[in-house]
């Protein structure tokens, strides 16, 4: 390897690719004789001096340049590469280990030394075509060059207030290492971000007072801020935030700007019925949150909760692919912190049906955590199933009492194409149930007809649902028609609205599911 150019990048290449047990021969001047024994060239040169210094080379070895925003073309006609190491040389060298090369290369031999020298060197090597140089390169400046530039005005401004540089050093830093772990929307803090104009104002007065010079420079960093700070995820991609703080930076700008925000809460394990509320939440919100939580309050059993399926990435990909602009993925530290003391209970709706069979402690865990996820996310709309029909009534009943300005729509429950409902359960049912699992959708079939054919008596209608489903082997645990807002058995079938819901055990398996009662005799069909 020789490498031509005998400034600090040359210079720092040429001892470290030394240490590394590379036979190096440089740094030479452009006008040195290259060894004929030389394989390979790099050209550690001024960007402007490309083209000359190629094409001084000698035909056989690879020639490579080590400019981050050079196309590979200056080194014509070369089998040529490219090594640009993204990080500042100082004049004390460079520890080349740890950053991120940008390689590229005219031919796989070409890009396969490129790669080999950067892995050589502890780099990892990124692969950046021609055409995406400049912009590429133009990022590295923002991040770098620029950076230094704003801090340098940052420093001027303080002075002027009497303060020293080094409670700025640590800011920047802290903001540095948000931006790193967080991204930029979530990172972004401040009076833009909380939408707090005035304090913008008077900070602008005293730019134009103190470094006038600066002044236009402020005004442009300010739009730049606020275009953030109301921007959806970065290309259309959907954002994964894990703490509370995280997911309200992250929907501040797009709820200042007036967006309608929707809330899907999940406990993971997503199936058709969850990506139907996603669609839903799509189409009538402009941002769209998915939380992904799986709720330790709300099981009953320990086994239970171990057993739940939990595959975070197949969640995420299927969330972002349905519509989801931001996923609220938060460890169950943060949902319930040490010393979390507090449970919302909803009386009433919650005592019959699964509230029997599950106990109060499962819709305790069920309100606890709603109300929270409304809180952190503050949603205009959040989107239920109607699966769970009792748990919706749950939730409505919830967000009335205690005044949480959330709409709650319910979507329709999607079923398999044999009718049964979609359930992250349904996974479990052995081969040998899965047949059986049909009997609930047979009941509610028994009592819708059972009700179109004229009766009104629950007790008659839900005998037929019951004989449907033992026809099938299969006993319910519960076969009730109930009001839909207190989940109390009705006395009759009088065209208002009824749910009938069913819950059983099929195998080891237990399965709920319901259906609104339709009357057709009376004309509300």
């Amino acid at each position: 390897m020789v490498i031509v150019g005998a400034g600090r990048l040359g210079t720092a290449l040429a001892a470290a690719l030394s240490d590394a047990s590379i036979d190096v021969a440089g740094p030479l001047g452009r006008r040195d004789e290259i060894p004929a024994q030389a394989d390979a060239v790099l050209l550690c040169v001024p960007e402007s001096q490309l083209s000359a210094a190629a094409a001084g080379m000698p035909a056989g070895p690879l020639v490579g340049h080590c400019s981050g925003a050079s196309t590979l073309a200056p080194l014509a006609p070369h089998e040529a590469f490219s090594l640009h190491p993204l990080m500042t040389v100082t004049p004390g060298g460079a520890d080349f280990t740890g950053a991120t090369a940008a390689i590229a290369g005219s031919s796989p031999r070409a890009l396969a030394t490129a790669r080999s020298l950067a892995e050589v060197l502890g780099m990892r090597p990124v692969t950046i075509d021609d055409e995406d140089r400049a912009a590429y390169h133009a990022a590295a400046s923002v991040a770098a060059n620029f950076l230094v530039t704003l801090e340098g005005v940052a420093e001027r401004l303080a002075a002027t207030a009497g303060m020293e540089r080094e409670p700025l050093v640590e800011l920047v830093r802290a903001s540095v290492e948000n931006w790193a772990r967080d991204g930029a929307a979530a990172a972004l803090t401040g009076p833009i971000a909380r939408g707090d104009e005035d304090t913008v104002a008077r900070q602008r007065e005293a730019v134009a007072q103190r470094l006038p010079d600066e002044l236009e420079l402020f005004d442009a960093l300010a739009a730049a801020t606020r275009r953030l700070a109301a921007a959806p995820p970065a290309g259309g991609r959907m954002k994964t935030v894990r703490t509370v703080a995280a997911l309200r930076q992250t929907l501040a700008g797009p709820r200042r700007a007036g967006r309608r925000i929707g809330l899907v809460p999940t406990m993971g394990a997503l199936h058709e019925g969850h990506l139907s509320l996603i669609r839903q939440a799509r189409a009538a919100c402009d941002e769209v949150v998915v939380s992904l939580f799986v709720n330790p309050a709300q099981f009953n059993e320990a086994g239970d909760l171990a057993a739940y399926p939990r595959d975070e990435a197949r969640d995420a990909q299927l969330a972002a692919e349905a519509g989801a602009d931001v996923l609220f993925a938060p460890p169950p530290e943060e949902v319930y912190p040490g010393g979390f003391a507090t449970t919302v209970s909803v009386a009433g709706v919650t005592a019959p049906l699964e509230g029997e069979h599950r106990g109060g402690a499962h819709f305790d865990g069920v309100a606890t955590v709603v109300a929270k996820l409304l809180n952190m996310a503050q949603p205009d709309v959040a989107f239920f199933g109607q699966k769970d029909a009792q748990q919706v009534a749950v939730i409505r009943r919830l967000v009335r009492d205690l005044d949480i300005p959330a709409r709650i729509e319910v979507g329709a429950t999607v079923r398999e194409p044999d009718g049964l409902a979609l359930s992250s359960r349904n996974a479990l049912l052995p081969s040998s149930d899965r047949q059986r699992a049909r009997a609930l959708r047979h009941a509610l079939d028994a009592v819708q007809a059972a009700v179109d054919a004229g009766a009104t008596d629950p007790a008659r209608i839900t005998a037929a649902g019951r004989a449907a489903m033992r026809a099938a082997g299969v006993e319910p645990e519960y076969l009730e028609l109930v009001a839909p807002d207190s989940f109390t058995a009705v006395p009759d079938v009088n065209g208002e609205p009824v749910i009938a819901a069913v819950a059983a055990r099929v195998g080891d398996v237990r399965l709920i599911d319901n259906e609104i009662l339709t009357p057709t005799h009376n004309g509300s069909h």
